[in-house]
């Protein structure tokens, strides 16, 4: 009756789920013989029923979970891994769910870990909220956390916050946010209430509160399309952060270009507390919510699975219907050559906005038959037909592709389609929110017909990307310092280089980047622009209280910075404005279209470009000497 027995394979744990005991744990109990003490036996047994009852260790769960919104329903994808990149689960799943088993994403639990920073920061947008930057001290106790935000004695605002997770910057309590105010907002947006009820609570603003991926996907779509998009264009600057060849991101940005905007996560894994476990969350850039965990931190899942998310997510992308596209570019057609235009039967076309077929008739002999649907316009302001177009951005670059190359060269036209967009931003002028170019060698030539499907897919892939840190340009078959050589990209694309490989050996001094990224850039005090706007400021007050509802001059004077380039803006939680030059009175506009938006930022009319466009050139036109 002597011996061992091995106890730990007795019974079922209760929860098999916490980890730490059970089968895995390698406890053994001795069998004793029954003429023992009583106390011996107690203890005997005491051991034994605790390892009977000690609940086993969790499975080895999927390497790599993703769950996003799907593009052709109202369903959600729910894709699960393992360590090989081999699909697991696999599903499209109603939402809401007609049942919910164990392994599905309304049943799972995951911790917000760093994305509750992100719906503060949307509260914050949304609401217009003040958001004081973040000082850092020597704080013995804080000394960790700052690590994250600034060095001793700087100062980090909002969008950087966000791009370095510094989670004291947006700490409830130091912001002001009361519970009720952020209650209230948030059972307003729809969803909230009945799918993800813990984002009303404020006190669930922390990094161990768990949720299911679900609802953080319910969460992300209740954010309002203005906050989303400011948040979206911050975190697609948060993904290129390290994006140099080989760094983590690189795998993930090849795959998905410019099409995946989130926040990374780590936190402790939910059922086993002593491994680390982290992902990311946010959008597509269509709007889109997506959320993605595994073992490691939110970097190494998207080191180690960068390709396998981007593969998963661009499965269910579709390609681009044509519908309108962010951003504002108007274009001169034909700006060198006169002609004249025709609609159907040879009547010229009168002015205004083109509906129809017509006919460009040129003083060569040349003939260009087109169509449009409202997005051209003819004028003849001195006599002679002018054609402009208005088009989205990623439009724009489509069309630019189909008149300068062939876009079936799927990695060639996605790199050439970033140094389209890197030309338009360094090169054209602005008028409001609008960037202004010619349809010209000189320029970029423009199709004027629609784009074609893959002109359209390769925009889309790059959205929001261009090249930092110099100039960019490109030429047909001639490659010289930051000018890529359409046949060389071709060539490289045939070999089968990466469309970001080719940008980075033809442009190995520029960065490849978001093309808005407020939280990178310092503010190089421009003080001729500064003096300027000092001298004109107590006119335009006068003005504005009497004519222009909602405006508030800005309680401090703002800091004009120096853009070395891209768009110009405004960072209305710091009172900066960032400008390129101050030489023409085009430049002064744009400097008095983005005074105006921080004198608006508690209004509506914060948001209407057209109107701020008017009262911009009003106050500039009218008061010039």
């Amino acid at each position: 009756m002597g011996g061992e027995v091995d106890c730990a394979g007795w019974g079922e744990p209760a929860n098999p789920n916490i980890s730490g005991y059970g089968r895995d744990a390698g406890l053994r109990c001795a069998y004793l013989p029954l003429g023992l003490q009583a106390k011996h036996i107690a203890i005997f047994v005491c051991c034994c029923f605790a390892l009977v009852m000690a609940p086993a260790s969790a499975e080895p769960g999927p390497a790599l979970e993703m769950l996003w919104r799907a593009r052709a329903d109202s369903g959600l994808e729910w894709r699960t891994f393992d360590n090989a990149g081999k699909p697991i689960i696999n599903k499209r799943m109603p939402d809401p769910p007609a049942s919910e088993t164990a392994d599905s994403p309304f049943a799972q639990r995951t911790p917000l870990g760093s994305i509750w920073k992100l719906f503060v920061y949307l509260w914050l947008v949304e609401q217009r909220h003040p958001a004081p930057d973040y000082v850092c001290t020597k704080a013995q106790s804080k000394q960790k956390e700052e690590a994250y935000c600034c060095s001793t004695g700087q100062s980090i605002g909002r969008e950087l916050a966000l791009v370095r997770s510094c989670g004291l910057f947006f700490e409830p309590q130091r912001l002001g946010i009361s519970p009720e105010a952020w209650r209230v907002f948030w059972e307003a947006q729809p969803g909230v209430r009945d799918a993800a009820p813990w984002l009303a609570e404020l006190g669930a603003m922390k990094p161990e509160t768990v949720v299911s991926p679900a609802s953080i996907l319910h969460a992300l779509e209740a954010a309002p399309v203005r906050a989303r998009e400011e948040a979206a264009s911050t975190l697609l600057a948060r993904l290129f952060v390290n994006s140099s060849p080989g760094s983590e991101a690189t795998g993930l940005i090849r795959g998905m270009g410019g099409r995946l905007r989130v926040k990374s996560f780590s936190w402790r894994h939910p059922e086993q507390p002593t491994k680390r476990y982290g992902g990311g969350a946010g959008w597509l850039n269509d709007g889109r919510p997506v959320w993605f965990a595994g073992e490691g931190t939110g970097q190494q899942v998207i080191a180690r699975h960068g390709a396998h998310l981007a593969g998963a997510l661009t499965e269910t992308l579709l390609p681009d219907s044509g519908s309108a596209t962010p951003g504002c570019v108007r274009v001169n057609f034909f700006a060198r050559y006169p002609f004249e235009l025709e609609q159907s039967g040879g009547k010229a076309a009168p002015e205004g906005i083109l509906q129809g077929r017509f006919i460009a008739r040129f003083q060569s002999g040349v003939s260009i038959p087109f169509s449009s649907s409202g997005e051209l316009a003819l004028s003849r302001p001195d006599g002679r037909a002018r054609i402009e177009g208005r088009f989205g951005l990623d439009d724009y670059v489509a069309r630019v592709i189909d008149r300068e190359a062939d876009a079936q060269e799927t990695e060639a036209a996605r790199a050439l389609s970033v140094v389209i967009r890197t030309y338009l931003i360094n090169e054209a002028g602005r008028q409001g929110n609008c960037f202004i170019i010619d349809d010209s060698s000189r320029k970029q030539r423009v199709s004027i017909h629609p784009p074609s499907q893959k002109a359209r897919a390769a925009a889309s892939f790059t959205a929001g990307l261009a090249l930092l840190g110099a100039q960019a340009g490109y030429h047909s078959t001639a490659p010289s310092e930051n000018r890529m050589a359409w046949t060389d990209a071709v060539s490289a694309s045939r070999s089968g280089e990466a469309w970001d490989v080719i940008l980075q050996k033809n442009f190995p001094k520029s960065n490849l980047s978001a093309m808005n990224d407020p939280a990178g850039l310092p503010c190089r005090r421009f003080t001729e622009a500064q003096t300027w706007l000092a001298s004109r400021a107590p006119q335009w007050h006068r003005i504005l209280y009497q004519h222009l509802p909602g405006f508030n001059e800005p309680a401090a004077p703002p800091d004009i910075c120096l853009l070395p380039h891209g768009t110009p803006f405004s960072e209305q939680d710091r009172g900066r404005i960032h400008v390129r030059a101050l030489r023409s009175v085009e430049d002064r506009i744009t400097l008095a279209h983005e005074y105006l938006h921080l004198g608006l930022r508690h209004h509506p009319s914060s948001h209407d470009e057209e109107l701020i466009e008017r009262w911009a050139r009003k106050l500039v036109v009218e008061s010039m000497p």
